[in-house]
């Protein structure tokens, strides 16, 4: 029996180590053949691909382009006026939870608020794919370096940011790490009667699972990952007790806080280049 999973051990190290040389092969020939196009750029057209590619060549360690970002103007404004204005909402169901002695909720979504306010100086993202890979498959999409704040890179971190009944916290991330692990490292009541949660990847996107034992997903989770407990409704079961009174803040949280946390860096130790 040892033997047979020894083998498969040793299988599996085989196909992920092959699985890596493909990457680097592949990265290698786009990074080669976005070089020679960029030769002929014109200062005035140079994107953020052209950035990229510059910074790379400038850095003595491979960079882990899975939690590399960028932040375009448009975004410099709009997301942190998006986190102030949930701020703002989830007070409002945390007076409506508070008023029919839902502590679970209102304890819970008060530290949301609370987490929400302490990132008001935190450097932001644009919650979108802009690192060299997802750049070189659509150059001609590449935004110009001038609608371009900054960009950057995190150290992959070792935790995944959960956003649940527990308020907020962070649970250490292990490999294969799925979301019924997290559930298991925390508190029983952190994800109490909820049947979806949101999934933020590091690289900004936002994926809806099914949690329950009636719609259960095995999802994995990368290191630097966040995940948020949908709010009960005005649609759901619980839509009457969680938040009497409010009708359309619990639908606001759920379609926006998704958004706002996917414009958060991907870690904590990151570091940052400009335009000059």
């Amino acid at each position: 029996m040892r033997t047979t999973i020894d083998r498969a051990t040793t299988r599996a190290h085989f196909f992920y180590a092959k699985r890596l040389v493909i990457k680097a092969l592949l990265a290698g020939a786009l990074v080669s053949g976005m070089t020679q196009a960029s030769h002929a750029t014109e200062p005035s057209e140079r994107t953020l691909a052209d950035a990229w590619l510059e910074t790379l060549s400038q850095q003595a360690t491979p960079i882990s382009w899975s939690h590399a970002y960028a932040l375009l103007l448009p975004d410099q404004q709009r997301q942190p006026q998006q986190r102030r204005y949930l701020t703002e909402e989830l007070g409002t169901l945390v007076i409506s939870a508070q008023v029919t002695g839902n502590t679970i909720y209102a304890q819970a979504l008060l530290k949301w608020q609370e987490a929400l306010r302490s990132l008001e100086n935190e450097a932001v993202r644009s919650p979108q794919r802009l690192d060299l890979l997802a750049l070189g498959t659509h150059l001609r999409e590449a935004p110009l370096l001038g609608n371009v704040a900054y960009w950057g890179v995190c150290d992959i971190p070792d935790w995944v940011e959960v956003w649940g009944l527990q308020g907020v916290s962070r649970a250490a991330w292990r490999p294969n790490m799925t979301i019924d692990d997290v559930k298991k490292a925390l508190p029983e009541h952190a994800f109490k009667n909820v049947d979806h949660a949101y999934l933020i990847t590091p690289q900004g996107n936002v994926l809806r699972r099914g949690i329950a034992a009636w719609n259960h997903e095995a999802t994995p989770l990368a290191p630097g990952s966040r995940l948020l407990i949908e709010l009960p409704n005005r649609q759901g079961l619980m839509g009457a007790f969680a938040f009497p009174g409010t009708t359309e803040e619990p639908d606001i949280i759920n379609q926006r806080l998704p958004g706002v946390l996917a414009a958060q860096l991907p870690g904590d130790q990151c570091t940052q280049w400009h335009a000059p």
